[in-house]
């Protein structure tokens, strides 16, 4: 096709090395991108894209990596500055219990609607400065429409559900504002976030959540994953975090969880399960059978210590077909830029190997897939929204450039995120937000940590 007979778009993404992560993981060492507005109109080798589209706007990636929008499919995002501000104690042994009360859950029953939105805005910004363009919240925001506001304002996507679903009297969940320990009352709150669903351009989508690791009898469990099936959406719960959840789950159910859970018909491709960090042998094929989703949290659980007291079955899943996506839970040692690197460090220490692109797979198409989301989201392919992420070369750790995929996801991880578009839109360009004052932002969140310490009694 001549020049004059190429169609028009807003924005090429040229001179690229371009990893799709659609069903052939696709390459295309020397890419382009064609965008149209929220979508991607022609992904391919630059000479073939480049011929048949002329754009308004043109990014020269100077042979950086390209892939999909990083999505985290599990972050208590108000809880952000929470799991910065922890005071940093050695308890060598002694019961964490009062410190938990006051730093976690004191600062959490602190929250108002400002506090909500700083950690909203701070962590959809450091999200984006890693890569990472979706975040999907477990249920823990009291004030949705201030995180949404704020989200909106950074320019992130996000899924909502509604917050703090448990019915155990458990004093260590009943402690928890907003906590109302009955079916009845979770029943009747489930489903509050799904009219986010309805405009289908909508950044923030609702999806059905409880809390799980021993928070909801079986009758809770039911309601929402039928709930969610119902609605076409995802039903997400923690499971399996510690030795000590599992071993509780055992007691109750008198069985190994996963394995009652199929008993009941409690397992589906709706189910988004998080952490199962302790899974035991005749758990495995209920996982696999099911088609469920698992979301690891690679640094939790070194965080935790559940690696010393139990194997991680989640490297050998991904093996097996199941869908394994990440999620950084709370950024208390870590960061977004952190996750693929410590599951590639733990798969290796137990004799496993995930490489670069099977840990981009887990936070892309996966983690889309997880969601439902994967007819419009989580790859680079036609059709499919304009979710990007270009990568600068002009970092130490990308040289030489033999392995660009190794070099970026492994080694520079988040220092070399350069440019980052959603919905075709840049929002973030020379590692800088396009249209945040980023210092009135910080100042703001700073304000708001001030406030949320004193409220909590937190020096």
């Amino acid at each position: 096709m001549q020049d004059g007979q190429a169609q028009p778009c807003d924005l090429l993404v040229t001179n690229a090395y371009v990893l799709t992560a659609d069903p052939k993981r696709t390459k295309h060492p020397s890419g382009a991108v064609a965008i149209k507005g929220r979508d991607i109109v022609a992904v391919g080798a630059e000479r073939e894209v480049m011929g048949r589209y002329r754009a308004s706007r043109t990014i020269d990636a100077k042979g950086g990596l390209v892939h999909p929008g990083l999505i985290d499919v599990h972050y208590h995002v108000t809880q952000h500055m929470i799991g910065k501000m922890i005071e940093e104690v050695s308890f060598e042994g002694a019961d964490p219990t009062a410190w938990i009360a006051k730093q976690y859950t004191g600062m959490n029953n602190a929250l108002g609607p400002e506090e909500e939105w700083a950690n909203g805005a701070l962590a959809s910004l450091d999200m984006l400065k890693n890569g990472v363009t979706a975040f999907v919240d477990p249920g823990t925001i009291y004030s949705q429409d201030a995180v949404a506001d704020a989200v909106t304002a950074v320019g992130t996507r996000s899924s909502f559900a509604d917050p703090w679903i448990i019915d155990s009297s458990d004093p260590a969940f009943t402690s928890i504002r907003g906590v109302v320990p009955t079916f009845e009352h979770g029943a009747k709150a489930l489903g509050g976030q799904l009219w986010r669903n309805k405009d289908p351009n909508a950044r923030i989508k609702g999806h059905v959540a409880i809390y799980g690791c021993g928070a909801n009898s079986l009758r809770m469990i039911k309601y929402a994953k039928e709930l969610a099936e119902k609605n076409g959406c995802a039903f997400n719960m923690h499971q399996s975090q510690s030795t000590d959840d599992a071993e509780a789950d055992d007691r109750t159910l008198g069985k190994h969880p996963l394995v009652r859970y199929e008993e009941e018909g409690l397992l589906s491709r709706a189910c988004v399960f998080v952490h199962m960090n302790v899974l035991r042998d005749d758990e495995i094929e209920p996982i696999v059978r099911s088609g469920i989703s698992v979301v690891w949290s690679p640094t939790n659980s070194w965080y935790y210590g559940t690696r010393m007291r139990a194997p991680n079955r989640i490297p050998k899943l991904f093996k097996r077909g199941v869908n394994v996506a990440l999620g950084l839970d709370v950024s208390k040692a870590a960061s977004w830029g952190d996750q693929a690197h410590m599951a590639y460090l733990i798969a290796r220490d137990q004799g496993e190997h995930l490489s670069p692109d099977d840990l981009l797979h887990m936070q892309s198409a996966n983690a889309a897939r997880a969601m439902g989301w994967e007819t419009w989201l989580g790859s680079i392919e036609v059709g499919k929204r304009a979710d990007l992420v270009i990568r600068s070369n002009d970092r130490p750790e990308t040289w030489p450039r033999h392995n660009r995929e190794r070099q970026h996801l492994l080694l520079a991880r988040g220092k070399s995120v350069d440019t980052v578009i959603v919905d075709g839109e840049i929002v973030i360009k020379d590692g800088r937000h396009v249209r945040l004052d980023e210092g009135a932002l910080y100042a703001r969140c700073d304000k708001a940590a001030k406030n949320l310490r004193e409220r909590a009694g937190v020096a």
